[in-house]
């Protein structure tokens, strides 16, 4: 084939313009490349600038935290996608409970058959001294038992005593002997980090650990589905819980129910059941029983005979009688003991009382309950609801302890 100078030149010159466009072409991907490489970094820069997601949840921690920084989940260590990794970090804390409690039963012949019965529940480990361990648990999970073990989640089991109750908070404190704890669960083991109730918004996720059907620990998750929530059990008042649809089965009751950070912010202790009722389960806000815990565990050095005493005589202001009469709710006070030591204090006959040392009082039996967990001599700050020209005014009156006898 002969290739003449005029061909070679259009050839020459239709190379050159294929080259230019092909360039061009390559510089427009490369330029479209670059531009939706440098959207999605600025994309994400502004996600990273804009979500708060890093200083406030760090700060949340460290407002959150009750305990020592060793007990408390890392952030770095938990995420809302890795529940596991908050179990590994909380599941030295939790325990299973057993109990051995007597129960009646008639048979067709109206007798009375006694026996003994096994039941379940959960606990946490909320402190320690140097003899002893001490678990929180539901007061339910105790009630009547005649012997109370522990396992912890290792699978070491260790005998336990009943510290004390609060049957108004259904909560329970029991304790276990050092001594009796094997070392190798005593090097391993942890006290629970207390979360803030308080900061709990309706749809945050929540993880509850418990005992379930008395099968060993075991793990749900869920998210809070209301707060405050009020519910009749066996026919009493109760105080406002912490509603979840993570699933709350027999033997949960007394374990805890955590935040992602792994702290404590409920104890689970009831749920709805039904053919057309699911994922509702109740636990006590935690903010509501520190002080109940921590009175319960001090009630552990008071020996008997040292138990304090309020030294009045007082009447519930029931629910229905404080709406029918435009009551406050409380204690009345129609007595008080002549030489006792309320009586060389400022409390009256006709005061209401609300509470003590800051914890609503509902009952007359609560109130004496209440008072035997501080021991005789003590002093004790009665808030109490005094009538005043058709009004009741709020008052605080500093009342010194009797002994129980």
């Amino acid at each position: 084939m002969v290739i003449t100078v005029k061909k070679t030149l259009k050839i020459i010159l239709l190379a050159m313009a294929c080259g230019v466009f092909v360039f061009a072409g390559t510089l427009v991907v490369r330029f479209s490349l670059e531009w939706l490489d440098n959207t999605d970094t600025e994309a994400e820069t502004s996600a990273d600038e804009d979500d708060g997601m890093s200083d406030p949840i760090e700060g949340k921690v460290e407002q959150t935290r009750s305990t020592s920084d060793e007990n408390a989940a890392p952030y770095s260590a938990v995420s809302k996608e890795d529940v596991s990794a908050i179990v590994d970090i909380v599941m030295p804390s939790v325990v299973s409970i057993d109990c051995v409690v007597p129960t009646k039963e008639y048979n067709i012949f109206g007798q009375i058959n006694e026996y003994m019965v096994k039941t379940s529940g959960s606990g946490f480990l909320v402190s320690q001294s140097p003899s002893q361990l001490f678990i929180c648990t539901n007061e339910h999970v105790i009630k009547d038992a005649q012997k109370v073990s522990v396992t912890f989640f290792d699978g070491s089991t260790a005998d336990a005593m009943v510290v004390g109750y609060d049957t108004s908070y259904d909560l329970a404190i029991v304790s276990v002997d050092i001594r009796n704890v094997e070392k190798n669960t005593l090097s391993t083991i942890k006290i629970a980090s207390i979360g803030n109730s308080d900061s709990l918004r309706i749809g945050d996720m929540n993880i509850a650990i418990g005992n379930s059907c008395g099968y060993g620990q075991a793990v749900t998750v869920g998210h809070i589905g209301a707060l405050g929530r009020e519910i009749d059990i066996d026919g009493s008042r109760t105080r406002p819980l912490i509603q979840t649809d993570a699933a709350i089965n027999p033997g949960n009751s007394g374990g805890p129910l955590l935040d992602v950070y792994g702290q404590v912010i409920g104890i689970n202790c009831a749920k709805y059941s039904g053919v057309l009722i699911e994922g509702i389960g109740y636990a006590i806000p935690v903010n509501n029983v520190v002080p109940t815990i921590n009175e319960l565990i001090s009630s552990c050095s008071i020996r008997e005979g040292e138990e304090g005493r309020l030294g009045i005589e007082g009447k519930d202001v029931s629910e229905g009688y404080s709406k029918g009469f435009s009551m406050p709710r409380g204690v009345y006070v129609f007595s008080i003991e002549k030489d006792s030591k309320a009586s060389e204090s400022e409390l009256k006959v006709g005061d209401i009382i609300t509470k003590i040392n800051g914890q609503e009082v509902l009952s007359y039996e609560y109130l004496a309950e209440r008072v035997r967990h501080y021991k005789a001599g003590t002093s004790v700050v009665v808030s109490v609801m005094r009538p005043q020209k058709n009004r009741y005014v709020e008052v605080e009156v500093n009342v010194v302890l009797d002994t129980l006898e």
